[in-house]
């Protein structure tokens, strides 16, 4: 049976070259799920606006349940102004005051939530620089319960809140954070910028079970509490990277929700990966050879 997962935070509109790509990093996350075979549901809010229906039926067509779409009567479409460094890397613009920052969380959605039976949560840290959906990712995940918490350390504008870092990772089974993030929580949190010494304070701090580190073009390590593994699939030459580490944690969920082992999910998540870095936008149309690669992995 497929597993299901419930992606809170960011539906918005990569402006990519003056073109819009549907997006956000727990919308990019929820479509590869989706593609990959998880039940994917997104708690968002979009726009009363020409975007805002676009965004519906986007949404639709790459396999995600919108039964948990808000629809804001007064605030836009979050959009996204995206350019890229001599590295390909995104660098993100983002407009203030738009409708995915006001995910309204009452009586009504917690219900929805426990009744659907989600294997995993995800949620970030970015969507909480607003405090209103902040509160709203606070209340579910303190009134519902899930076998799986995934937060992504998605680090825009130096957003870095030690407050927020520490109620985030108090309710994570499973973290992801690149290595510049690595490098920014370790400073905040305990004064120091090192892999392992975070790593080893996060799993003495709080209940975290796995910890996936990305490195772009080196591929990832992956860490439980008794083991740990340098894993690289990476073969392609980057195009751009928007929505790489999102299509990582895609590939690893929707495996590790299918019953493959640590190690063995992160390879997927990495294959997958290297494919959309390799890519135009941030959910392409899948190729037979992905799905090769993906299938190689026994």
């Amino acid at each position: 049976m497929a597993g299901k997962a419930l992606c809170y935070g960011e539906l918005l509109w990569d402006i990519i070259d003056g073109k819009p790509y549907i997006g956000g990093a727990p919308f990019n996350l929820a479509g590869h799920a989706a593609k990959m075979g998880c039940n994917t549901w997104m708690l968002s809010r979009v726009g009363k606006d020409d975007l805002g229906r676009d965004t519906l039926q986007k949404v639709g067509e790459i396999g995600v349940h919108a039964d948990f779409l808000q629809i804001d009567e007064q605030r836009p479409t979050g959009t996204a102004i995206v350019s890229l460094d001599e590295n390909k890397v995104p660098v993100y613009e983002f407009p203030d005051n738009v409708a995915y920052q006001y995910i309204d969380v009452d009586d009504s959605v917690i219900e929805k939530i426990r009744g659907q039976g989600i294997d995993l949560f995800y949620f970030g840290t970015l969507i909480q620089r607003n405090p209103v959906a902040r509160r709203s990712v606070e209340r579910i995940l303190e009134e519902c319960s899930f076998p799986h918490v995934f937060l992504d350390v998605n680090i825009r504008f130096n957003f870095c809140d030690a407050e927020v870092l520490k109620n985030s990772f108090a309710h994570a089974t499973i973290v992801k954070l690149n290595d510049d993030e690595v490098k920014l929580v370790g400073d905040k949190l305990y004064g120091c910028p090192d892999e392992i010494p975070l790593i080893q304070s996060l799993f003495d701090d709080y209940g975290i079970q796995i910890i996936l580190v990305t490195k772009g073009k080196d591929g990832c390590t992956v860490y439980t509490r008794d083991r740990h593994e340098d894993i690289n699939e990476c073969v392609s030459k980057a195009v751009d990277t928007v929505g790489a580490g999102d299509s990582f944690s895609a590939g690893f969920i929707s495996a590790y929700l299918n019953g493959d082992e640590v190690f063995k999910a992160a390879r997927k998540g990495n294959i997958l990966s290297d494919f959309v870095a390799s890519s135009h936008g941030a959910i392409p149309e899948y190729t037979e050879r992905l799905y090769n690669r993906l299938e190689a992995i026994r």
